[in-house]
């Protein structure tokens, strides 16, 4: 009997070691993290109230600005869901709708509910997300891989555990939105507590709520030694700016500074509470709505504590910027800080101290000059498209219509190629106010047209020079830290958030223009030189600019690759006697194929942090079949389509296309004499047109690209034919 009972001990022991659940658990050797969700802040905040621990945290740590861009826009269900997943993903409408399972709803218990919409049983304690059976299906509707609850699943496989406290709750509407960073892909969060609990009634507050700080306080002081990863949503900021268009403004900056100072004290009890093993985020989903209001969309980060450099700049692989991070690194970031693996389809990457020395004062004015560049961009880019419209159809009219006074368009028509150089070189001076900007541009365009119209007589000449100057900043500006292109307003958006470094779509059309038009102008400009080194030359100038477009240690604009590629191949094939025919058009294509592969693969053998988007795609079909690389050429179609439809880039395009066609046949013969009788130019125009093409097809946004690549053939087409009507006359 005894020996029985020894048997039986010893299998009930086993099978408690084998099934028992433990409470929760932390990181490897202790590691900790806690998230402070502070809501509707901005870096101004910390300027201007005195906030000792959120500003001891800033001086001790690495801070910046993050953008907080989503798949269905900058609503806070989505900008939360990306935030927890890694991607750009969407919420839905009841994505708030989180319960502890002792919570009702609709006077029904909410793991009733819970269990009614999606089939699971819930454990005590729990904290559940209501929607989550909508939010799966608004998410797998969009075209690239995103996986709701990743961050709570990646904890789950580990035996990680996850906490959230806190929610921005106002008297009528629920509004928690910190579980959807957490939670597991069935909605769940382990352990928490998001109810009206950690609220308290606070008559003079927004709404008459403040958050309870020594509720969440206590709770966590309970479970702090064995979670890992605890989430606190510090509502009342959020509830302040939700309550502005109810009280007077003076009352407003009250409530938000009171906010802001109740939060910092809790940060800072917080804070004395660690053991030393902990990494510490303050992280800002949104911005206030009045910044939002005024086009700045850009958020508080900081980070501090366990592995933290001290008061630097914060930076990720995502952007390589100095002081600006994406949304998307979080996810990333604490996945990486835990050990835990990160999938090839999370977007983001691991935020980290930058060596340069942080300043809030700069990190503001920093601030200032991209909500300068994302709110005027827009204007000056139309102003600079309808301008060449404008030109363009002036040209035409003239030279059909009024030929004696076609010289006087030839200064115009040097605008449409000078106008870019003028954008690129506008950060160099104080542009941070719209008179600077407009009289910088103005000036600039204005010099070099005169300039180079009165210094250079020949018409080819002239687009030469303006050709290799540009092409030639460009490069220098690409091996010196991109320093123009970050912040020209023709070149891409931070806070748009489609492109941080490299070489963006505007410029990499103008660039493959650029070295098209003076590599083969070199024919007619050194016209004593060798044919043969030229065409050396040509080839070498053709590698530089394929490499400084397609390099991943340079960005990787991929589509600038292909369409680069394909129009320097045409140009290469005519130098060397050849003609376009279904052999030599098989051998191209083939060879942008070998040339793709080869950027893919090799992208993806760089460590993953120093991989781009090449790389993260090659691993991502390597992981999970073809699927995603259908999904990314749908995106890149549907793009352009509605860019064809809506961007003002599309009337250029147009524009372009009608003057050549109508060039053809008149003046008559005028077109065909030229690119019958100038070999190079011929070449230019042809390799410029087939740039053009596959820019149009390879690129998200290929309009833009494909116009921007012909700024200079055409122009310099309709500035010969000119000078041909001159000499027919004489």
């Amino acid at each position: 009997m005894k020996n029985k009972f020894v048997l039986f001990f010893l299998v009930l022991l086993f099978f408690l070691g084998v099934f028992s659940f433990s409470y929760a658990q932390t990181g490897q050797d202790g590691k900790k993290a806690v998230v402070f969700i502070l809501n509707r802040v901005a870096i101004d905040d910390f300027l201007n109230v005195d906030l000792k621990n959120i500003n001891k945290m800033i001086e001790n740590g690495t801070y910046g600005l993050m953008t907080v861009n989503a798949d269905g826009g900058r609503s806070l269900e989505s900008v939360f869901m990306t935030l927890g997943t890694g991607t750009r993903a969407v919420g839905s409408n009841g994505a708030s709708l989180n319960f502890n399972t002792w919570e009702t709803y609709n006077d029904e218990l909410a793991s009733t509910i819970y269990e009614r919409n999606t089939g699971k049983i819930p454990s005590e304690g729990q904290i559940l997300n209501l929607d989550i059976a909508q939010i799966i299906r608004n998410n797998s509707k969009r075209n690239h891989i995103i996986r709701p609850g990743l961050l709570g699943d990646k904890f789950k496989d580990s035996g990680l555990s996850v906490a959230v406290f806190g929610n921005e709750d106002t008297d009528v509407d629920y509004k928690r939105y910190a579980p959807l960073i957490g939670m597991n892909y069935s909605g769940i969060v382990p352990y928490g507590d998001v109810s009206y609990m950690t609220n308290k009634k606070d008559s003079l507050m927004p709404y008459g709520i403040s958050t309870d700080y020594d509720t969440m306080y206590k709770e966590y002081l309970n479970i702090k030694d064995n979670v890992a990863l605890t989430i606190f949503d510090l509502g009342d900021t959020a509830r302040a700016n939700d309550y502005q268009n109810i009280g007077l403004d003076k009352i407003n900056r009250e409530n938000k500074e009171k906010a802001l100072k109740n939060a910092d004290e809790f940060i800072g009890k917080i804070l004395r509470s660690d053991s030393g093993n902990t990494l510490f985020m303050i992280v800002t989903p949104l911005p206030p709505s009045q910044k939002m209001g005024q086009s700045d969309f850009l958020a508080p980060i900081v980070m501090y504590g366990n592995g933290i450099a001290k008061g630097k700049l914060i930076t990720s692989d995502t952007t390589k910027r100095m002081g600006v991070v994406t949304n998307t690194d979080l996810l990333p970031t604490i996945l990486t800080y835990f050990g835990l693996d990160v999938p090839a389809f999370v977007t983001g990457h691991n935020l980290y101290s930058s060596d340069v020395n942080g300043d809030l004062m700069k990190l503001e004015n920093l601030e200032k000059q991209l909500t300068f560049n994302y709110t005027y961009r827009p204007y000056f880019l139309k102003t600079y498209v309808m301008l060449q419209i404008f030109i363009l159809i002036l040209s035409l009219v003239i030279l059909l219509f009024f030929k004696e006074y076609s010289t006087l368009v030839k200064p115009f028509l040097l605008l449409i190629p000078i106008m870019p150089i003028s954008f690129l070189l506008l950060p160099l001076f104080d542009y941070k106010n719209i008179v600077n900007s407009v009289l910088g541009i103005v000036v600039v365009s204005a010099v070099f047209t005169l300039t180079t119209y009165k210094l250079v007589k020949k018409s080819s000449f002239r687009y030469f020079f303006i050709a290799a100057f540009t092409a030639a900043i460009l490069m220098l500006d690409m091996l010196t830290g991109y320093n123009l292109l970050k912040n020209s307003f023709l070149s891409y958006d931070v806070i748009a958030g489609a492109r941080f470094y490299g070489i963006g779509n505007e410029y990499m059309g103008i660039f493959i223009g650029a070295t098209l038009c003076f590599a083969l102008l070199s024919f007619e400009t050194f016209r004593n030189i060798d044919k043969r080194y030229l065409i050396f030359a040509n080839i070498l100038i053709y590698i530089i600019a394929l490499y400084f477009i397609a390099s991943p240690s340079l960005g990787t604009n991929v589509g600038g690759g292909i369409a680069a590629f394909a129009a320097f191949s045409v140009a290469s094939m005519y130098l060397f006697g050849k003609r376009l025919n279904i052999k030599n058009i098989l051998f191209v294509g083939g060879s942008i194929v070998v040339l793709l592969f080869l950027l893919f693969y090799l992208d993806s053998l760089r460590p993953v942090s120093e991989q781009t988007h090449i790389g993260q795609t090659f691993n991502l079909v390597k992981n999970n079949g073809i699927y995603p690389l259908i999904q990314i050429f749908a995106r890149k179609i549907s793009m352009n389509l509605k860019l064809f439809k809506y961007s003002v880039w599309s009337r250029v395009l147009v524009t372009l296309v009608f003057v050549l066609f109508v060039l053809f046949y008149k003046p008559v013969g005028a077109l065909k004499k030229i690119l019958n009788e100038q070999k190079y130019v011929y070449i230019s125009f042809l390799s410029t047109v087939v740039g053009s093409i596959f820019a149009l097809v390879f690129n998200d946004s290929g309009v833009v690209a494909a116009a921007t690549t012909m700024v200079y053939t055409v122009p310099m087409l309709i500035d010969i034919i000119i000078d041909e009507s001159k000499i027919i006359k004489e």
